[in-house]
């Protein structure tokens, strides 16, 4: 019998071991008969170990089995006979995890729509929060795509509670490099029911290739632009200290893609903080880009979006939560690491 380890256990585990540090072998189809976690075997895994810090430690057993009736475990039913190959990382001889695409049907269900979005665009992007509940986030390959989450979604045909997942999936975008382009993506693109502004679906830091003139002056022989609207050659850069140390070299880049035929709009940290004047931003484009059919929400609707999407991707949120014991205000206090 194995260890099959989902949901919140394996998003902590996604976040916390980094790719670039270990990667674990994808399982084949793990047949829920011969595979239903055996909570015997538990108390014999030093699951901290492997990574996992935080409980209650969420199992997977087959529809059917008994719950376990420890507060340090919580059992979560897998209602289909097996679960297809690709969707379970092994870990060790018999612990497996859920892997990105599997972990991503789970969360939806525990999570509201704009929940499911913006953990999808950090699944299919090119960075990941800490487990623990802090600010920030790190740089690493993306852990699947747009495209993977689709397929494991077919594969999983019949599986209770897969309409969140399937509806979330509509707005992520592949591509995405830090939690403000994921902001910037979802609040743009999402439609107005959902309290977005209805442009039409962005291109994540989209390639644009440069002509000979153009890349004399950018040093380089494409650029590419966070949220881009390539049939409209309109594009959005979210400024930060992180991408955007040369304000020379930008204004080179900017110059190389406007001899392109393109308009770039830039947003910086400040206006992600007043989103007053995020929005005089979205004036000066908002008849030079397609929107959806039901056109945006109202403006009190798109800024209280905005402050949700702000505390999904914890923006504000500070270290000091990790590091003391009583409440501390984010910048209360320096803290050097």
């Amino acid at each position: 019998m194995s260890i099959l380890l989902s949901h919140n256990t394996a998003l902590e585990l996604l976040r916390g071991v980094p790719p670039q540090v270990r990667r674990w072998e994808v399982a084949g189809e793990l047949p829920m008969e011969d595979n239903s976690t055996d909570l015997r075997a538990l108390r014999g895994v030093d699951v901290r170990d492997l990574g996992v810090q935080q409980q209650p430690l969420n199992v997977l057993v087959a529809r059917g089995a008994p719950a376990s009736k420890s507060q340090r475990l919580r059992t979560r039913w897998f209602g289909l006979g097996s679960i297809p190959a690709g969707l379970m990382l092994r870990m060790s001889q018999d612990v497996y995890v859920a892997g990105p695409e599997l972990c991503f049907v789970q969360m939806a269900q525990l999570t509201s729509l704009v929940g499911a979005v913006v953990l999808g665009c950090e699944l299919c992007g090119g960075y990941s929060h800490f487990p623990r509940l802090i600010s920030g986030f790190y740089e690493r390959p993306p852990l699947t795509s747009v495209e993977r989450l689709q397929g494991a979604l077919e594969s999983l045909e019949g599986l209770y509670g897969l309409g969140r997942a399937r509806a979330a999936l509509e707005w992520v975008r592949n591509a995405s490099r830090s939690p403000m382009e994921t902001v910037v993506s979802c609040e743009f693109h999402l439609p107005g029911r959902e309290h977005g502004l209805a442009f039409q679906k962005p291109e994540l830091n989209h390639r644009v290739p440069l002509d000979d003139e153009a890349a004399a002056v950018a040093g380089t022989r494409s650029c590419y632009v966070d949220a881009a609207w390539p049939g409209a050659r309109r594009g959005l850069e979210y400024d930060s200290a992180l991408f955007h140390k040369d304000p020379a070299r930008d204004l080179r880049r900017r110059e190389a893609l406007q001899h392109m035929g393109w308009d770039i709009y830039t947003i910086n940290v400040d206006q992600m903080a007043d989103h007053a004047e995020l929005m005089r931003t979205v004036a000066l484009i908002a008849d030079e880009i397609p929107r959806q059919e039901d056109g945006p929400a109202p403006d009190d609707e798109v800024a209280a979006l905005h402050r949700r999407l702000l505390r999904a991707t914890r923006c504000g949120m500070g270290l000091e939560a990790a590091l003391f014991s009583v409440p501390v205000c984010s910048g209360q206090v320096r803290v050097h690491l």
